[in-house]
């Protein structure tokens, strides 16, 4: 089982993945879709010859503006100032075993190889002592918009590469 990029016969998997864990903030499969046509390079499947047990979508964006949950984004931003990890969901019966510590150290590669110096994400449901534990802090500056779908519990958090 190993990360590799994710394929375009990949996106309908991932968003079951996702949809599966993320129950509270369910997403269309046009969004993986989306994300993959937007940004391949930062696209990830963790998988075998036979499943697909987790993923991550990751790109260049603006720090404190994350996108909208369940939206399209068509293309990047003009002046994207900082890497963003829009998701990294992976199976239960494949937690703990390093794999998400595997997928975030790409995550990292990738933002670096584009000449980023902060990634960015949105924390939701119990995720945030997991990004705390990997070395991301609270984004302060960030004001929550109820409209992007994110939950009262959401918190924006960053990381130096």
């Amino acid at each position: 089982m190993l990360w590799r990029p994710m394929r375009s016969d990949d996106a309908a998997t991932a968003s079951d993945v996702a949809n599966a864990i993320h129950l509270s903030y369910p997403e269309d499969p046009f969004v993986v879709r989306d994300r993959l046509a937007v940004y391949p390079q930062g696209c990830f499947v963790l998988a075998d010859d036979t499943r697909l047990y987790g993923y991550f979508v990751s790109h260049p964006w603006v720090l404190g503006a994350p996108p909208a949950l369940d939206t399209a984004l068509g293309a990047l931003p003009e002046k994207p100032d900082c890497f963003y990890l829009h998701d990294m969901a992976l199976l239960a019966d494949v937690r703990g075993q390093g794999h998400a510590l595997t997928g975030l150290q790409i995550v990292l590669d990738l933002a670096r190889a584009g000449g980023f110096s902060t990634v960015f994400l949105m924390a939701v449901g119990d995720a945030h002592g997991f990004w705390e534990r990997t070395g991301f802090t609270r984004y302060e500056d960030y004001r929550p918009d109820p409209g992007k779908g994110y939950g009262p519990e959401a918190a924006a958090y960053i990381r130096r590469v």
